[in-house]
């Protein structure tokens, strides 16, 4: 067993794979009742050696989302003193870079505690690697008067300054540590991206399969707020103190409601995506959208790696029925589209007619996919890309009908550890070709690490619209055949 003084006290962690592994070491206090809506507060200390060879409780949850959401809900112990980190390191010593991972999951759903990334693949790899648990759904990112608005960005924000003040405790440089996360996840760097609150706090950022989709106006957030209400039969005073498991039952209805059933005048830009429970802009904490941040060069002066797979929307269109056709397909699109200005029907003629041989769910696919997650994925990695160095990828193999990689696809390669056993990974998330799985980690490795980038990869830039693209085992720069979609959105 390995100790290590921290804020709060000593914690005793434990040795696996060659690496120190510290689990659920706390960055901020429990949140208690009387805490779920205030800014994260600070660790209170404890007697003794805290133990941190077993994972803790995760953010309370219940499954919403349709499949993408069930499949990305923790099973796992749900309490109050979540606010943890989970810490693996190669070694105590030295300045090796870090990496803060921040998990998906619609921003209801899921934990840094899942299985799948508790690989150590980072650590074997050399590198500090540190996943974040954070508030999510009403807890969260629902606003209430007289409470912070993006709770959750902001236990982010102390997560971060905690590995700012104490990764050189576990052989960690606070100096060169890359910010990074997958789906919600990656929404979340973009967001963080654009506070102030995150200055000095990282030096790169790794966005995946999500960037600045995810954000809602004021007025957006305050119809969220009397939705709750409503669903609670309450006013913000008694959402407050509402028992947690209303407020969970309350929030899954919501949620569930804004995924089915799109509806524009009800949720305001959220319909796009269809996750109500999002980063506010609240001219306090977040003061405008990633994207005007980006372009104006707000967003954190950092290096940035963005990416997306091939068939983002491919798990997603499991919920259409087997007999869709276009005009099914433009009404499903109808409410989504209508916050850019576009009908279902339009935006439906204009992609058939520059995806001729697709399917009505193929279809589908690809305007859904194009809106949530390859047209944010263009637009912040060309923005920011005007003020810092951008790399960007894409993770699949280009099939018919959007049937590539479905969102999510890359996590067992980029968590695969070298000589591990897939079968130690998550059915969903296990890889089949292991020399595959490697390169694909080395990628991720090298941008980390600052080393030169494999591949002869170029920078993203307007002039030089080229990817990266790793697909059935080979990994070359290719030109974006997502980014020359960007133009079907222009309004006539």
């Amino acid at each position: 067993m390995t100790c290590v003084m921290v804020p709060g006290g000593e914690i005793e962690g434990f040795s696996e794979h060659g690496n120190l592994c510290f689990l659920s070491v706390p960055y901020a206090a429990p949140v208690t009742r009387e805490r779920r809506f205030l800014a994260p507060q600070p660790v209170e200390p404890w007697r003794g050696v805290r133990d941190a060879t077993r994972l803790g409780p995760v953010c309370p949850q219940v499954p919403t989302y349709g499949p993408v959401g069930r499949g990305a809900t923790s099973s796992l112990t749900q309490g109050t003193d979540f606010l943890t980190l989970n810490i693996r390191t190669p070694s105590l010593d030295g300045r090796a870079p870090v990496l803060v991972w921040v998990h998906g999951g619609g921003y209801a759903v899921g934990s840094a505690n899942e299985p799948v990334l508790q690989s150590g693949a980072f650590a074997a790899s050399g590198i500090v690697e540190v996943t974040v648990n954070y508030r999510l759904g009403a807890l969260g990112f629902l606003h209430i008067d007289g409470m912070p608005d993006n709770r959750g960005l902001l236990d982010l924000l102390a997560a971060l300054r905690w590995v700012k003040d104490n990764i050189e405790r576990f052989g960690g440089d606070p100096d060169r540590v890359t910010f990074a996360g997958r789906s919600a996840g990656g929404f979340a760097i973009a967001a963080v991206m654009a506070m102030p609150g995150a200055k000095g706090l990282f030096s790169r950022a790794m966005p995946q399969s999500g960037a600045s989709t995810a954000i809602a106006g004021m007025d957006d957030a305050r119809k969220l707020t009397r939705r709750m209400c409503t669903a609670l039969g309450t006013d913000e005073a008694g959402i407050m103190d509402a028992p947690i498991d209303a407020l969970l039952v309350a929030q899954r209805d919501l949620c569930n409601e804004s995924y089915e059933q799109h509806d524009y005048d009800r949720d305001g830009s959220a319909a796009m995506l269809g996750v109500p429970f999002v980063p506010v802009i609240d001219g306090v904490s977040l003061l405008e959208h990633p994207e005007a941040a980006a372009a104006a060069g707000r967003t954190m002066p950092v290096p940035m790696m963005i990416g997306c797979t091939s068939a983002e929307y491919l798990t997603h269109s499991t919920i259409l029925p087997d007999d869709l056709d276009f005009a099914g397909a433009a009404r499903f699109l109808h409410e989504r589209v209508r916050p850019l200005g576009w009908t279902g029907q339009g935006i439906v003629d204009t992609y058939r007619k520059a995806l001729s041989d697709h399917s009505p769910h193929g279809i589908w696919r690809a305007v859904a996919g194009d809106l949530v997650f390859q047209n944010p994925t263009t637009r912040f990695a060309l923005l920011h890309g005007r003020h810092q160095p951008v790399w960007k990828y894409l993770y699949g193999p280009v099939l018919p009908d959007e049937t590539g990689a479905a969102h999510g696809a890359e996590v067992g390669a980029v968590w695969y550890r070298r000589g591990m056993d897939p079968t130690e990974q998550p059915e969903r998330q296990r890889v089949t070709d292991i020399a595959f799985a490697e390169k694909v980690h080395e990628v991720w490795r090298a941008f980390i690490a600052g080393d030169p980038l494999p591949h002869a990869w170029p920078r993203f830039t307007e002039k030089m619209k080229v990817v990266l693209h790793m697909a059935e085992g080979a990994i070359e720069p290719a030109p974006d055949r997502f980014a020359e979609r960007l133009g079907l959105w222009q309004r006539p």
